[in-house]
């Protein structure tokens, strides 16, 4: 699979995407995260990223996408050098390790792409026809992405994979792939938020994602 170069949109939103700790949680953080598969994780990667006063389902999945692009991008960089050291060292786990590297490669392109698009949709509020192709396209690449992973974690079977840097490998790759299913739960609410607001829709939470 040819090398992803990481763009410019990539490099700004890791470089402003400080995590702290101890954030207080939003009620609003809390009542969305619920409808995730992995409510805790949810509000852990989100508390410090979202404005405490926010009511806004857009703001908080486009947190989340960018969540899953940090971590999908450390994490690929991160098998690059797992990856190099084991091809030195002929190890068995090589190829193991090399496709799943492809495939995480894979998933920072369909975040990136998601995120591009997400930002499509802002302009696309008055033309239902645009949101829902935008729609359609971010919700294809965000399940994309979770394929990608569930590949690059059984590509493992069959491989003792002991050691701490096949341990972090697992550990990464299945992180990325639950802020991931968060996020693609979160975009789903706020996809279902606008459209009942857009045919009349009074608020949110009369609209669970």
């Amino acid at each position: 699979m040819e090398e992803i170069a990481l763009p410019l949109i990539l490099l700004l939103i890791i470089s402003i995407f400080v995590v702290e700790a101890g954030a207080i949680v939003p009620t609003f953080i809390k009542l969305q995260c619920k409808h995730t598969r992995y409510p805790d994780l949810c509000v852990s990667s989100l508390a410090a990223h979202v404005n405490p006063t926010s009511q806004d389902p857009q703001e908080i999945a486009q947190i989340a996408l960018k969540v899953s692009i940090v971590k999908a991008v450390y994490t690929k960089n991160y098998l690059k050098i797992v990856s190099k050291e084991l091809k030195q060292n002929k190890a068995k786990e090589y190829q193991a390790v090399k496709d799943c590297l492809d495939q995480m490669s894979d998933s920072v392109s369909q975040l990136t792409n998601s995120f591009k698009e997400f930002q499509h949709m802002k302009g696309a509020k008055n033309s239902e026809g645009d949101f829902s192709w935008c729609q359609n396209n971010v919700q294809t690449w965000l399940s994309t992405v979770l394929t990608d992973t569930y590949i690059c974690m059984d590509g493992f079977y069959g491989y003792p994979m002991g050691g701490k840097a096949m341990a972090m490998i697992k550990a990464r790759v299945l992180n990325v792939a639950q802020v991931t299913s968060n996020t693609l739960a979160l975009f789903n609410g706020y996809a279902a938020w606008h459209r009942a607001n857009s045919n009349g829709g009074s608020g949110y939470g009369k609209n669970q994602p």
